[in-house]
């Protein structure tokens, strides 16, 4: 084989995280339990941390819609797996809740801040669940630049109001018995109704008055899980802009939904 040959050889073999310019790492949490992280584009000037919901990981087309968005206007980007998700980090699903999501984008962001490519203020988006997160994290936190909540959780109360009126029989069910199995690709896990419950000592539209980042909330109009009127609800309490994206289900699935979202989202922050 020649010298140029074994050299191609190896850029092909490279090539990916020589564009992307992407970094993974391994993070210990105060109790010595891991947290899966990507760092895209460390030369940014500025930074965001994007988050997945309930029952993903980093590779969701949320975030990775958010992501491009925010790639796009030279932003150095943060995704993770949170714990006791179906990523690679500590857990199991049916451990997660609200509290376990807010430790760990606290846990990311407190590492970032020692890193060079550290930016101050930045801004926090996420997806659902993730998106709940951002909205507590971003309470009297003047560390927030722009605040992108995605199809987010409002409150705990809500959620059940929202399933009980769109998925009826699912979540009694899932109610009664306790959790129910879910199934991603070739991953599954039990989702404990105590998530839900969990996230009842939450309420969006009590911490909007105390959020001063500039805000862009994204609603699905076909979504089941979040009801449109409890977004708009806070939205309306902080004066913040939404988006609505057409003919989209809460997990954004189809192509047409992800260019919309990363659209959404690369226009409010350029």
């Amino acid at each position: 084989m020649s010298k140029f040959s074994i050299v191609f050889f190896i850029f092909i073999l490279t090539g990916c995280s020589l564009f992307s310019n992407e970094r993974n790492i391994v993070l210990q949490n105060n109790q010595g339990q891991s947290i899966q992280v990507k760092i895209y584009n460390e030369s940014g000037d500025k930074l965001a941390f994007i988050l997945h919901g309930l029952a993903s990981d980093m590779n969701h087309q949320a975030v990775q819609s958010a992501k491009q968005a925010f790639l796009d206007n030279g932003y150095t980007i943060i995704t993770y797996d949170a714990r006791y998700s179906l990523g690679e980090s500590y857990g199991n699903v049916s451990d997660v809740s609200l509290n376990t999501f807010l430790e760990d984008l606290k846990t990311v962001t407190n590492w970032a801040k020692k890193q060079p490519f550290y930016h101050t203020p930045f801004a926090v988006t996420g997806h659902s669940l993730g998106g709940a997160t951002t909205i507590l994290y971003s309470h009297n936190n003047k560390d927030v630049s722009f605040l992108i909540p995605i199809a987010p959780v409002t409150g705990g109360k809500q959620w059940e109001n929202s399933c009980m009126k769109n998925m009826p029989e699912f979540c009694k069910q899932w109610k009664e018995k306790g959790y129910y199995e879910y199934k991603l690709n070739e991953k599954t896990a039990n989702i404990s109704y105590a998530v839900v419950e969990e996230a009842k000592s939450y309420n969006a539209e009590e911490l909007a008055k105390d959020i001063t980042a500039k805000t862009l909330f994204i609603i699905a109009d076909k979504d089941r899980v979040i009801e449109e009127k409890d977004i708009q609800n806070v939205a309306n309490i902080m004066k913040a802009k939404i988006v609505k994206i057409s003919q989209s289900s809460h997990n954004f699935t189809e192509k047409q939904n992800q260019n919309d979202l990363y659209q959404a989202i690369y226009d409010f922050i350029k």
